[in-house]
């Protein structure tokens, strides 16, 4: 192994347990609005995905960590490798379900955003679980690893899904500033102003990323390709938190009284508190800030 392979894979290791340390920091750091706003919550879908981005992460990162640094020898490590992509798939769709809840829920309960979005989002996962499990060979010398290594392996089939992720994050900002635009271009409701300002920067997040992710797999040597692997999910799981978390200190403010006893995630499970209308007015329910 040349000393550029070898810096290559310790600089992975060492990203991919820093992110880990990240994501276990965040999670300390959030407890207890975590304890504040989500426990003793119903069980829908807005907490499930919640719980499913918050702490599948901590498996994946984990595994990731043990991968770096297990010697497997003749051992079958596929089972394994595909644990791992299955958790991570898990907590990016979940992650990306809470967007989807938002951006739903900011176009005042219409459903057929919700339609459109989950069809789009539907095929993008099933096409991105198609080239994770059948992975495209072009042939191309030296795009293939042992699948045991901790590098990236095809290169093309490593870099679509990601690919298709900054696709879909695109389609949600364009989405979000066309109803933004749409609806609620004159109110200056806080609350209003927090689902799009943290979406946004969420969804810009997520694609930059997810951009980053294709260029170190597609253009950097094959030992650089597990640099952001742990990264891209705990940015993830940190910014749906996150969202969630400052949408309901949005909501607590005094200028709301309406939302006081409503908790975000009862807030994102019935949308139809979002009363979005032509011409920008104000949302139903809401005082704008003076």
């Amino acid at each position: 192994m040349s000393a550029r392979d070898n810096f290559g894979l310790q600089l992975a290791k060492y990203t991919n347990v820093a992110a880990s340390a990240i994501l276990i920091y965040d999670y300390f750091i959030t407890l207890h609005s975590e304890v504040q706003w989500t426990w003793g919550q119903k069980w829908g879908v807005i907490r499930t995905a919640f719980t499913i981005s918050r702490y599948t992460p901590f498996a994946g990162a984990l595994m990731t960590s043990y991968s770096a640094i297990k010697i497997w020898g003749t051992q079958d490590c596929i089972p394994f490798n595909d644990a791992v992509n299955g958790i991570h798939f898990l907590g990016i769709v979940a992650s990306e379900v809470l967007l989807i809840a938002r951006v739903y829920a900011f176009s005042g309960n219409n459903k057929a955003y919700l339609i459109v979005l989950l069809s789009f989002g539907l095929a993008i996962l099933v096409t991105s679980v198609i080239l994770s499990a059948a992975p495209i060979n072009l042939g191309v010398p030296g795009s293939v690893t042992p699948p045991c290594a901790f590098e990236g392996s095809l290169r093309l089939s490593s870099a679509l899904p990601y690919g298709l992720l900054m696709f879909f994050e695109i389609g949600l900002i364009s989405t979000t500033a066309f109803l933004r635009y749409r609806h609620y271009l004159v109110s200056h409701s806080a609350l209003v102003k927090s689902i799009y300002r943290d979406g946004l920067l969420y969804m810009f997040c997520i694609t930059v990323i997810s951009t980053l992710n294709v260029i170190v797999i597609a253009v950097l040597p094959l030992s650089y390709g597990e640099i952001l692997n742990t990264p891209q999910i705990v940015a993830h799981s940190v910014l749906a938190s996150r969202t969630l978390i400052n949408l309901q200190v949005s909501k607590e403010q005094q200028l709301f009284p309406t939302y006081r006893s409503t908790t975000s995630m009862e807030l994102l499970s019935n949308p139809h508190e979002f009363q979005a209308r032509p011409g920008g007015s104000v949302v139903a329910g809401q005082t704008d800030e003076a």
